[in-house]
């Protein structure tokens, strides 16, 4: 069987054409570089050099070797490097759930953006899913993290770091006749048609608002149901109805939606990351490193 220092000692010869002067170049004895060339040979059963009274010369046998060896030798090189970088968590694979307006708070393409420093090699797959879906996801091994505005609950498998805090506005259309105000508050939102959204799509967000309303008195009058914040804005655009949104909607709403305060809301949303306990991937702490960080540079 043909091993590794084997054709590193024959590359050497061949590149000086001389038994001695590769010896030095490898730092072994020379007596001890001839047995393995010779070794080689026997084991290919040909000739690999043409001995002179000065030095030696590449057979044709061994101008074939000499090549095929210098391939093999660069490959097993990169091929170690690689294995190197995997296990540091510089290449790899790693799989990003997001929820449906995680991206626009700033943090997360912050995060994104140092984990492409930290870690340049790794190749990302970002998967958007709800927070819920994303918890199964997890459950699954379907993802590796997710960034979510909902954590499930009694996982001890799971670890978590807070990103953001977002407070909750009023989104509506310039043409709505609130848009003139600067401030709201709930009970001027009676029988004011609302898009809203099922609570099995976002529960945390919906017991948290229906919490708030019902402290007010106010009975949300839902005119259209959306599954996702893109979809409810696209309709208040239209002027269909107004919504309860978070603030990080002003990255990405349409020119023709405002944003306002509603004076009687206290309520944030929480912008959190999450992760197995128990997931060994190393590129997973190289971008835990990130989310770190990321979040805490304020995106």
């Amino acid at each position: 069987m043909i091993e590794l220092r084997q054709l590193k000692y024959f590359i050497s010869i061949a590149e000086h054409e001389h038994f001695g002067q590769a010896a030095q170049e490898l730092h072994i004895v020379q007596p001890a570089l001839s047995r393995q060339i010779k070794q080689l040979e026997e084991d290919l059963g040909v000739e690999l050099f043409e001995r002179l009274p000065r030095g030696v010369k590449l057979t044709a046998a061994g101008k074939v070797l000499l090549e095929r060896a210098r391939i093999f030798m660069s490959d097993f090189d990169r091929m170690t490097a690689a294995t190197k970088l995997a296990a540091q968590g510089k290449s790899g694979f790693l799989r990003v759930g997001f929820a449906d307006g995680a991206t626009y708070s700033g943090r997360v393409p912050a995060i994104i953006r140092e984990f492409r420093k930290l870690a340049p090699g790794v190749e990302l797959e970002l998967i958007p899913a709800s927070s819920r879906t994303q918890a199964e996801f997890l459950s699954r091994e379907s993802i590796d993290i997710g960034f979510v505005y909902w954590l499930p609950e009694d996982r001890n498998d799971v670890e978590h770091y807070v990103i953001n805090k977002e407070k909750v506005v009023l989104a509506l259309a310039e043409s709505n006749k609130l848009s003139r105000k600067k401030a709201v508050r709930l009970r001027d939102l009676h029988d004011i048609p609302f898009v809203w959204f099922k609570r099995s799509n976002a529960p945390m967000f919906y017991d948290l608002m229906a919490k708030q309303c019902n402290r007010a008195g106010l009975i949300l009058n839902v005119v259209q149901e959306a599954f996702t914040e893109s979809t409810m804005l696209s309709l208040v655009a239209a002027d269909i109805g107004v919504t309860f949104i978070t603030e990080a909607a002003q990255r990405r709403k349409p020119d023709n939606v405002v944003l306002i305060n509603v004076q009687d809301v206290d309520a944030t949303i929480t912008l959190t990351a999450m992760w197995r306990v128990q997931d060994k991937n190393p590129a997973l702490r190289e971008f835990i490193k990130a989310v770190r960080s990321g979040s805490d540079s304020g995106g």
